[in-house]
C-alpha cells in the first residue's frame, strides 16, 4: 500500500462496516482460545486491531510504513516497529498470537514469509492469516492496493502447509454480503471494460446502511462461532508450527 491509500484508512477505520466487521469477526475466532498475552500484528497498518479488546498484553505493530506508523503512535500504541517484512526484526518463539491480516496477498514470496512468521510464535503460539478470497474477484480495489493475488481456501491451506505450519481451522469471512459483492465485482469489471469500476470498495455509505452493514458482522460472529463457512470475501486460517 502508498501512503496516501494508509491516509484514506486513518479516516474512516473506526466506523466503516468493513474494519468494524473485520473486528467482530476476529473476536469471534480467537474466543474459543485463551487470550493471547503477547501479540503481534505484522503489517499493523493504522492499528484498528491493536488497540481492540481490553485484555492486558503486550501489543507489538510492525509495519514498514511511517503513515501507519504516525497513525498507530497517535491512537495510543506505544510497541511499534518500522520494518520490511521480509526481515522481522524480533525475537523468536516469544508471541501467543502473530496476526498477518491482509498481508501476504501483496507479497511475491507469501510462503517465505509465513515460514518466517512462524518462528515467532511461543510453544502454544498460533498464526491467524487473512486473504482476500477468490480470483474471480479481482477487481480495480485489487489494484490499488497492490495485491499480488487471491486466494482460496485450497491455495490458502497449501501456502501455509509449505511454510511448515499446520492449519488448525479455515474458513471464509464476510459471508453474508458475498453474493451481492460477488455480482457487483463481476458486473462492474465487465461494463466499459472496468473504467467504471471504483478505485477502492472503502466508499462512505449513508450512516444508516453503514450501521445495517455493520450489524450483519454480529450475526456473522455468531456463526463463526459454531461452523466454518462455504464461501465469502476473504479466507482466513488459523495455523501452528507443525513441528511443536
Amino acid at each position: 500500500m502508498n501512503e496516501r491509500e494508509f491516509e484514506i484508512l486513518e479516516s474512516i477505520d473506526e466506523r466503516h462496516w468493513w474494519f468494524v466487521g473485520k473486528r467482530h469477526l476476529l473476536r469471534a475466532l480467537l474466543d474459543s482460545a485463551e487470550p493471547p498475552r503477547r501479540i503481534v500484528d505484522l503489517g499493523c497498518g493504522s492499528g484498528g486491531v491493536l488497540r481492540d479488546g481490553s485484555e492486558p498484553s503486550l501489543r507489538v505493530g510492525v509495519d514498514r510504513s511511517p503513515t501507519a506508523l504516525r497513525i498507530c503512535a497517535s491512537r495510543g500504541l506505544r510497541h511499534l516497529i518500522r520494518a520490511d517484512l521480509g526481515r522481522l526484526p524480533l525475537a523468536g518463539n516469544c508471541f501467543d498470537l502473530v496476526l498477518a491480516l491482509d498481508v501476504i496477498e501483496h507479497l511475491d514470496d507469501d510462503v517465505g514469509f509465513l515460514r518466517r512468521s512462524s518462528g515467532l510464535c511461543s510453544k502454544d503460539g498460533r498464526l491467524i492469516i487473512a486473504v482476500p478470497a477468490f480470483p474471480f474477484l479481482w477487481s480495480r480495489h485489487d489494484e490499488t492496493f497492490e495485491h499480488r493475488r487471491r486466494y482460496t481456501a485450497a491455495s490458502l491451506a497449501r501456502a501455509v502447509r509449505s511454510a511448515g505450519l499446520e492449519p488448525v481451522r479455515i474458513t471464509y469471512t464476510n459471508a453474508l454480503l458475498f453474493p451481492i459483492a460477488a455480482v457487483w465485482r463481476v458486473l462492474v469489471s465487465r461494463l466499459a471494460g472496468g473504467r467504471w469500476a471504483p478505485r477502492t470498495d472503502f466508499v462512505s455509505l449513508p450512516r444508516p446502511l453503514n450501521a445495517l452493514i455493520s450489524v450483519t458482522y454480529r450475526f456473522e460472529a455468531w456463526l463463526l462461532r459454531r461452523w466454518d463457512l462455504p464461501a465469502g470475501l476473504s479466507v482466513v486460517c488459523i495455523a501452528r508450527p507443525a513441528s511443536r
